[in-house]
């Protein structure tokens, strides 16, 4: 199986790129127009992230990757058109209903879901997904 990037909604640069001379303005991102208004210095820092952070799939934390096919016929209720599509496997386990998109981090998978309602079906609690394991925080 192999998991395909979210779309960024940052343009990204080279994790070797040197940082652009600082700003006069210590709340503005240094590769893009954005401005930090809440002047909280980790907001700016998770911003800046966006455009740094390599992708790198087996260290994606966070997954679209359905539900376990013996759960989604149950509680889970993922309709017969998703379950038709053939399952995959993610880590060890069958899946149905994930687009098998990778996202950095957990509010984006949720918003993923919340906008994608109906055609992904994931659970940003889910103990197989390796941000939700202790030892991956």
């Amino acid at each position: 199986m192999s998991l395909l990037p979210s779309t960024r909604r940052n343009a990204a640069v080279s994790p070797s790129a040197r940082i652009p001379p600082r700003v006069s303005d210590c709340w503005k991102c240094p590769y893009c127009p954005y401005i930090q208004t809440s002047r909280r210095s980790p907001d700016l820092k998770r911003h800046i992230e966006t455009h740094t952070r390599p992708f790198a799939p087996d260290a994606a934390l966070w997954v679209c990757c359905g539900v376990p096919l013996i759960d989604a016929r149950g509680e889970c209720g993922v309709p017969e058109k998703v379950l038709a599509e053939e399952p995959f496997v993610y880590t060890g386990t069958f899946m149905a209903g994930g687009c098998r998109k990778v996202f950095s981090r957990r509010d984006a998978l949720s918003r993923h879901l919340r906008t994608h309602e109906g055609v992904c079906f994931s659970d940003v609690q889910a103990p197989n997904l390796p941000g939700n394991r202790v030892d991956a925080r």
